[in-house]
């Protein structure tokens, strides 16, 4: 009897834990046109910041093929121009941030296209 009390709570416990990490989803990074837009926007204007950038290039994106393709294009331009925090408050060299420039006009005329088919 002694042993069987411990065995039981220790039972509930398990299962308490199993039952929580079954109803407990796992997060999504699920970003949507206008956040990216917003993101290219501060990057261009020296405010964003290197951790918003880094998840931004570092987690694929499988909902949107437009946004995926950008996302690559940008982890190029990372990868080719990104000075960080040697040039405060701009991550990118001059070319680097007209080569986002190209990229938020891209994603910029896509929102107005898709705008305009929504009305």
């Amino acid at each position: 009897m002694n042993l069987l009390i411990p065995l039981l709570v220790s039972l509930i416990v398990c299962l308490s834990f199993v039952g929580i990490l079954l109803w407990v989803k796992t997060p999504i990074y699920r970003v949507e046109r206008p956040a990216v837009k917003q993101l290219l926007e501060w990057v261009l204007l020296g405010q964003a910041t290197e951790n918003g950038w880094r998840v931004f290039c570092d987690y694929p994106i499988r909902h949107d093929a437009l946004l995926e393709d950008i996302r690559l294009a940008c982890e190029r331009i990372d990868e080719e121009h990104y000075i960080g925090e040697q040039r405060p408050p701009f991550l990118f060299t001059a070319t680097g941030l007209e080569e986002i420039k190209v990229q938020l006009e891209r994603l910029s005329s896509e929102i107005e296209r898709q705008n305009k088919q929504v009305k």
